[in-house]
């Protein structure tokens, strides 16, 4: 939760609500991240792509920190468990948090963060495919990728047939660059 710095009583705001106040959610967006939502179904997919793209599993193992309440985040940990990766869930209590322990800008973040034990982060709706060719092959001074936002089509996203281009973005050292653009659903797949 994040707490107003602004005089006057305290309020506290959820992230689903931040996105929303800076324009980056929509009721497309809030309704796909409830608990209620229906759980996509991963794309079924051997976990020999990763080693065959030279990525063992223990990269592939992540701790993933997100509100216990978020349908979208466990949508997305289905997805990456589907392609091979080991997920930990943790709940903490203050997620702004981590995103400041792992320096993660406003306009990089999204509902939920992944780490793995080399400390690279992918953050938000990342396929799993960006995650392979990523470790397969790290950009110098790069930490990790991220899906800014909660873009619809997105593992863990989905909402039918609806797509919203979007793209994934490489957070290094200086700051952050396109890694990838993603124009169609068929591209998300490993």
């Amino acid at each position: 939760m994040f707490t107003s710095s602004s005089p006057g009583p305290a309020r506290s705001l959820s992230r689903r609500s931040l996105f929303l106040i800076a324009g980056l959610g929509s009721t497309t967006v809030l309704t796909a991240c409830s608990v209620d939502a229906p759980a996509p179904t991963a794309p079924s997919s051997s976990p020999s792509k990763a080693a065959a793209l030279g990525v063992d599993a223990r990269q592939l193992a992540m701790t993933v920190y997100k509100d216990p309440a978020c349908g979208c985040c466990s949508g997305w940990i289905d997805h990456a468990e589907g392609n091979g990766f080991t997920i930990t869930t943790e709940h903490p209590e203050a997620l702004h948090q981590v995103w400041q322990d792992h320096e993660i800008p406003l306009e990089l973040q999204s509902c939920h963060l992944a780490s793995n034990a080399d400390g690279q982060v992918f953050i938000g709706h990342v396929p799993a495919r960006f995650v392979v060719e990523y470790l397969a092959d790290p950009p110098p001074g790069a930490r990790g990728l991220s899906v800014p936002a909660m873009p619809v089509g997105t593992p863990g996203m989905e909402q039918g047939d609806q797509f919203d281009p979007y793209e994934v973005m490489l957070i290094t050292d200086k700051g952050s660059s396109v890694f990838a653009e993603v124009t169609k659903t068929s591209q998300q797949t490993l």
